[in-house]
């Protein structure tokens, strides 16, 4: 299974801890993005789970964005679904309207820096793991989505360096510019800050934070249809799909990419 599902007891109800463990990097499919956002609307219309945690057992990869394999195995006229399949999955995310809070204790490389920037509190692992939105230098133009909420979270001195650099930040470097709420030396201490926040917003009444936290992502959620044709058109631009496959194949021949 590629998600771990654990119910636990917390004030006023239950919460879960979702455990990502799709392989020996957390690479993301269509498929398994779709099902993760299945999970999470069918906690969303449950009343009894008050909130979720993101996270993995995995060492050294929390997430590392799209499986290479994945993609170079898929048809060309598949490969925007594929590809899209991460914004998707972003609207879903910001559209749980329930507690959540990620647990970043290894890599977060694209895909795995959109989940964490998604979440409502983001708590990172200062070691050696990086978080980074690498889009741009596999090819791929930064959806809108992406950046507005970027922009709600990050430090506007480091919004050129985030989205046009593809920067990658340690967890002390992440927290300075905001992309990270808090850190911790071990994945101890980091799940007692998860828990302990879980906890809190389990007893503020849940009607009043589902709605306020709509409200307070409403222009994102407003435009979300929109960032979802933007990213179609953005990806049918001349060389997007030629250097993401370049960048994909590099990967896995673990050498430098020579794009158009």
């Amino acid at each position: 299974m590629n998600y771990k599902r654990e119910v636990i007891d917390i004030p006023n109800g239950k919460g879960e801890i979702i455990r990502f463990q799709m392989n020996d990097q957390n690479s993301l499919t269509g498929q398994n993005m779709k099902d993760l956002g299945e999970i999470l609307n069918e906690i969303k219309a449950d009343n009894s789970k008050r909130g979720v945690i993101l996270t993995t057992d995995n060492p050294k990869f929390f997430c590392n964005g799209l499986d290479a394999e994945n993609l170079l195995s898929t048809s060309r006229d598949k490969l925007i679904d594929e590809v899209g399949g991460i914004v998707v999955l972003f609207g879903e995310l910001v559209k749980f309207d329930k507690p959540l809070i990620t647990e970043v204790t290894g890599h977060a490389m694209g895909g795995g820096a959109v989940i964490t920037v998604a979440s409502d509190f983001k708590y990172m692992l200062d070691g050696k793991g990086r978080i980074g939105f690498t889009e741009v230098n596999v090819g791929l133009p930064l959806p809108g989505s992406f950046i507005d909420r970027i922009r709600m979270c990050v430090d506007p001195r480091y919004w050129a360096e985030v989205c046009l650099e593809g920067t990658t930040y340690k967890g002390a470097e992440a927290k300075k510019i905001g992309l990270i709420d808090e850190i911790a030396p071990t994945p101890e201490d980091i799940r007692k800050i998860a828990l302990k926040k879980l906890e809190t917003l389990s007893k503020v009444p849940s009607a009043a934070y589902r709605s306020t936290k709509n409200t307070l992502n409403g222009a994102l959620l407003a435009n979300l249809e929109q960032y979802k044709k933007d990213t179609i058109k953005s990806f049918e631009q001349p060389g997007v799909v030629d250097n993401l496959l370049e960048a994909m194949t590099a990967l896995k021949e673990k050498r430098r990419p020579v794009f158009k």
